[in-house]
């Protein structure tokens, strides 16, 4: 499963922008014209929380104070469709949810299968019980059952649209929260990883094992901890009998005559009931292993954060193409790679062989990596690969900035290139094009075309 196409609308200077990706996408332009804040609003969309945006967020002249990020999927394979179920239905090609932040809370929704008098049922988890019932009523024929529950009226109407395929109906439909990981556990978590890696984020932030940090994600996956799980579950299973024994020991009898004590003095006042006092043991919870990255340098030990930006930034984006080789390696897995800046306190042969081994990621499908970047070197383009290229300006609508990408296909070259062109020699072209043109394909200010 990939990313297929983005649309953002009210976000920064992102007022509506309809943006398609491919297995690698390049956003070019200057600063400030919004290249980062494509690759930011899908960050929020799969990582953020409501908090993480305000109104200072909202696009200065929308008319209405809300933030949608919309995100189409696309190349699905079994195992997606029977996690997303509904939303993948039969031979549907694409799937398209979106996020809306508005009044400080955030929703998703999603494109899916469903029965239409089921729609008002389900908006909202207030009042569904009843709404539920109330349908029964009107609707007697679907032959509903009696539900207790919200959850039992939708178990109920999810069976009813499994045996009636024919009387389903693409919808907008609100989404379960834990369905993209905004509440913990969730359905796309094993499908789909966006990892963003901002021009700011430094080695030193990302050492502990914290959750969500690069590094800790990378360490997850680089050590099998299975066997050590296994011994630690038999030592908690041994201290937890251990324990209960020493609890029994040891207070057993202090308790009993406690309890003793306490239904003397209070049967001067109160009859007919008595109070034990016994010992309760306490859950035990074995801590996560924890893991520390340090730079052996000669004889010396230090922390990431006593190296120079240069280093920690290649320690960054040596981890995450580890990180992407492993996650991607797991069947059915997508790992999107988003980088703002890679070429970042690089030395340009550096930057060169990060380009090449993003773009052999990217280019190998068996490896489920697509890769976004947000860059202003030339060594993270190539004409060969124009139509991967998103050009970014910057114009005014109303009274405030707001963004318009810009890109191109292969077949639109052709098309403008008309009887000129000659079968095959359109990619010969392109590379003579590369040799002699390179500049002005990194500062050229009209575009071939405008995305829809």
């Amino acid at each position: 499963m990939q990313i297929q196409r983005v649309r953002i609308r009210n976000y920064r200077c992102l007022r509506d922008v309809d943006i398609s990706f491919d297995a690698i996408t390049t956003f070019i332009g200057p600063n400030g014209v919004g290249k980062s804040a494509v690759l930011r609003a899908l960050d929020w969309f799969f990582n953020g929380s409501e908090k993480d945006l305000t109104d200072d967020d909202v696009w200065a002249e929308a008319e209405e104070r809300v933030i949608s990020v919309e995100v189409e999927f696309c190349d699905l394979t079994p195992e997606d469709r029977a996690e997303l179920g509904k939303y993948a239905t039969g031979d549907t090609e694409t799937v398209r949810l979106w996020r809306r932040w508005e009044n400080d809370k955030a929703k998703l929704s999603g494109h899916m299968r469903a029965y239409p008098a089921f729609a008002e049922v389900r908006q909202g988890a207030s009042g569904q019980l009843s709404r539920y019932r109330a349908l029964q009523k009107e609707m007697p024929d679907l032959g509903l059952p009696s539900a207790k529950s919200a959850q039992a009226a939708e178990d109920a109407m999810a069976a009813w649209e499994r045996a009636n395929p024919d009387k389903l109906a693409f919808m907008d439909t609100p989404v379960d929260g834990h369905f993209f990981g905004f509440a913990g556990q969730a359905k796309m978590t094993g499908l789909f990883d966006y990892v963003f890696v901002s021009a700011d984020l430094r080695a030193a932030d990302e050492g502990p094992d914290v959750k969500g940090s690069i590094l800790g994600r990378i360490m997850a996956q680089a050590i099998d901890s299975t066997g050590a799980d296994e011994a630690m579950r038999e030592e908690q299973a041994a201290f937890e009998k251990n324990r209960g024994t020493i609890y029994r020991n040891h207070f057993d009898k202090q308790l009993g005559d406690l309890s003793d004590e306490l239904n003397r003095q209070v049967g001067q006042y109160i009859t007919g009931r008595t109070l034990r006092v016994g010992s309760r043991v306490p859950p035990l919870r074995i801590p996560a292993a924890e893991f520390q990255v340090s730079v052996e340098d000669g004889s010396a030990s230090t922390r990431i954060d006593q190296q120079g930006h240069g280093y920690q930034r290649t320690v960054l984006i040596s981890v995450l193409q580890i990180l992407a080789d492993r996650k991607a390696s797991e069947a059915g897995r997508t790992v999107f790679l988003a980088i703002e800046e890679p070429e970042l306190f690089q030395h340009p042969i550096q930057a060169r062989t990060f380009a090449s081994v993003l773009r052999d990621l990217a280019e190998s499908p068996e490896r489920g990596v697509q890769v976004s970047y947000a860059t202003h070197s030339p060594y993270f383009l190539e004409t060969e690969g124009f139509d991967q290229i998103r050009r970014i300006t910057r114009g005014i609508e109303g009274k405030a900035p707001a963004a318009r990408v810009h890109s191109t296909t292969r077949a639109a070259v052709q098309k403008r290139l008309g009887k000129d062109a000659v079968p095959g020699q359109t990619r010969k072209q392109a590379d003579f094009a590369n040799k002699i043109a390179t500049p002005t394909l990194r500062t050229c200010r009209r575009p071939c075309s405008r995305t829809p």
